[in-house]
């Protein structure tokens, strides 16, 4: 049966030292959760909901057990993360996104970016940068939430980090720096929307979209990502405009199903949303061995190896569906360096230490060897966790995680031990050795859901001239699959990744805190001008696919996620390199931005009005909107679909429509004729 609380809440409430717990509860009863909440702030905090998740801190765990009591819950869960780590010219053209940006026929215009914005999930941006700033010096970022920083600015609801504004950023006072991960973020929000302004060239997709970025703390006991998309998504709905997020990290230990809360509450603030998209990068483990599927159907005994040279203890995670899991048992075994066997804790079935911690101790010759915890718990749509803590006396001993029994469990880890293997005449045992694969490398958690676009990277360029125009090559092969391109599918099966976008050998902006140390030490990976850098990865790819998201939004607001992804996945290319698709490491092939916006039968605001039918201008407009004199009545919507002015053209001549006070942003006006006809379209108020 489920149990009310994650591994991560279960060993946080077994040692609990009184800090303040950050959770996502799902509950049939949000309205009664959040108003006990509420009446109780000494106890507990809410900071927003969700359909029937609820984002709350908890200060007094008794209040939390009450909950569980009172079946006012049904799911607690706590993040910790595990390995939650960050993951242009040519490419505008490799993914077809130049056609889209000049206006080829039979687009009815070219598209910037002009009223989307680009939301930012990352390590920062550096704002010094000329391609996010305006041709006058200002800034073209919005805001900037920086979560690992203490600061006096901290953005409700939320209580921590340190929030700046675009006035805070153009007066100076904005201390947000991109340097602790190497202008990771810096570098991916180019791809999507720098505007070449340094150099005139390495533009990025939407040059004329608006920023809003999140530097992520990658080490906080805390659902980060989903606090950073829904802090997105409220400065979306504040500015009245669309956006498409980005989100190049990921943590690659989970179940790989989407089914934690986090994910779940990321899809229900993505999903179905008019006027929001979300991509995500893959994942750059495609070379790597981490993940092993169990699929027993007989009595022999399997195992795999453990080992961490740098550290006495290993932490492992196994996932399944429980139904599959319940026939299977569980062992942790040991075997010292010379390949000496020295025994196991014994089998478990699946409920043993389900919803608690249970503590094992194995010896041999009664010297203690080591010491294992197990924890298990099972959520709400019946997937099962097992998480496994050793403790060993030495870093040389290999540990096996053993198994034996009819069904069937993954498990992804770092540490499993892949190369160097003994043969059967030195261990015997070997012959029963679950080998680890490079199948399913895709990171965990929200990339694994069918609502967001998960992008895998292939090579984008293999020939470039570097910072002293010197010509420089490398060994990989334009448009081909990047070698360490995460590949699917997840757990469940569900294809992934969705498309495939350039991402490696890919020049975009580079933090200017490194600028001067690249020229002076490493000019071969800095493109002529020196503000623009090599990078590649899945982390590159995906902001590709968010930038002709932005494009995409500027042409239809009112788009979904679904719509995008249906858009991207159904007029997708292939070629030589893809082979048939769909498949596990390309998706439906590569990203062709042209076909994105002529194929898949969608018609944009101007194409359904054919532009000049409008009876409105100007547009973009600032202060006012005039109209023709047939108009008899005027709406102007936004993209909430709230009616934010209406007018009626009582002289039937010439009106105009004063919008000063109406926010920046996209919106869609209605126009009713004198006969009654009604039309749309899409105005853009900019200033």
């Amino acid at each position: 049966s489920q149990t009310p609380f994650n591994t991560d809440l279960i060993h946080t409430l077994n040692h609990y030292d009184h800090s303040p717990i950050h959770l996502i509860v799902q509950t049939p009863f949000p309205e009664k959760l959040i108003q006990d909440i509420q009446h109780h702030p000494a106890k507990a905090k809410y900071l927003y909901s969700s359909r029937n998740l609820v984002r709350c801190v908890i200060h007094d765990t008794s209040f939390l057990m009450n909950w569980v009591r009172n079946q006012t819950i049904v799911r607690a869960e706590m993040y910790r993360p595990k390995k939650l780590t960050t993951l242009n010219d040519t490419m505008v053209v490799r993914n077809r996104i130049l056609p889209v940006k000049i206006g080829v026929p039979p687009l009815p215009q070219g598209y910037d970016g002009s009223g989307i914005l680009l939301g930012l999930i990352d390590s920062g941006i550096d704002f010094s940068h000329p391609d996010f700033q305006y041709s006058n010096g200002k800034t073209r970022i919005k805001y900037i939430w920086d979560q690992a920083v203490t600061g006096t600015v901290s953005p409700l609801p939320f209580g921590y980090g340190q929030q700046w504004d675009s006035t805070s950023i153009n007066n100076g006072t904005c201390t947000h720096s991109d340097l602790a991960y190497w202008g990771h973020g810096t570098h991916v929000a180019g791809i999507a929307a720098g505007n070449g302004q340094a150099t005139g060239t390495h533009q990025g997709c939407a040059p004329k979209a608006h920023i809003i970025a999140v530097a992520l703390d990658f080490n906080a006991n805390i659902p980060v990502i989903a606090d950073a998309v829904q802090y997105i998504v409220n400065k979306a709905n504040q500015l009245n405009m669309p956006v498409a997020i980005n989100a190049s990290i990921g943590d690659y230990y989970g179940s790989h199903d989407a089914t934690d809360l986090q994910s779940q509450m990321i899809v229900s603030l993505i999903g179905n949303q008019p006027g929001k998209l979300m991509c995500a990068a893959a994942g750059n483990a495609g070379n790597i061995k981490y993940h092993v599927k169990y699929n027993g159907v007989s009595t022999d005994t399997l195992f795999t190896w453990l080992q961490n040279s740098s550290s006495n203890i290993i932490d492992h995670w196994i996932y399944a569906d429980t139904a599959q899991i319940k026939n299977v048992q569980i062992s942790v075994g040991c075997t010292n360096p010379a390949y000496q066997y020295l025994g196991n804790v014994g089998f478990k079935n699946y409920n043993y230490a389900l919803g608690t911690i249970k503590n094992d101790t194995l010896k041999y010759n009664n010297n203690r060897i080591g010491k294992v915890q197990f924890s298990s718990s099972i959520n709400s749509h019946g997937v099962y966790e097992l998480y496994i803590r050793i403790i060993s006396d030495s870093a040389n001993y290999l540990w096996s995680i053993e198994s034996k029994g009819n069904g069937i469990f993954d498990a992804w880890n770092f540490d499993f031990v892949s190369s160097g293997l003994p043969n059967t005449s030195q261990y015997p045992k070997i012959q029963h050795y679950l080998m680890p694969d490079t199948v399913s490398s895709i990171v965990s958690g929200f990339q694994c859901s069918n609502e967001i676009i998960t992008v895998a990277n292939y090579v984008n360029l293999n020939r470039y001239y570097d910072y002293n125009n010197n010509l420089q090559t490398t060994t990989e092969t334009a448009g081909g699959l990047a070698y360490h391109s995460s590949s699917g599918p997840t757990r469940t099966g569900l294809l992934k990744p969705d498309i495939g976008a350039t991402g490696n050998s890919v020049f975009s902006c580079v933090a200017m805190g490194m600028r001067n140390n690249l020229i002076a030490s490493y000019p071969n990976v800095l493109a002529p001008g020196g503000y623009h850098v090599l990078g590649g990865g899945t982390s590159a790819a995906s902001p590709v696919v968010t930038g002709l998201g932005l494009l995409f939004l500027q042409a239809f607001p009112y788009a979904t996620n679904q719509t995008f992804k249906n858009a991207i996945t159904s007029c997708a290319y292939t070629d030589a390199f893809t082979g048939s698709v769909p498949n596990n490491q390309w998706g439906y092939g590569k990203l062709d931005g042209l076909s994105t916006f002529t194929c898949s039968g969608l018609l944009s605001v101007e194409q359904t009005n054919e532009r000049e039918t409008n009876g409105f201008f100007p547009n973009p407009a600032s202060d006012k909107v005039y109209f023709q004199s047939d108009i008899a009545n005027i709406t102007i919507i936004d993209i909430t679909g709230k009616i934010i002015l209406r007018k009626q053209n009582v002289s039937r001549e010439n009106c105009f429509v004063d919008v000063s006070a109406i926010s920046e942003g996209v919106y869609i006006v209605e126009t009713e004729s004198l006969l009654k006809n009604k039309r749309f379209g899409k105005l853009l108020i900019a200033r």
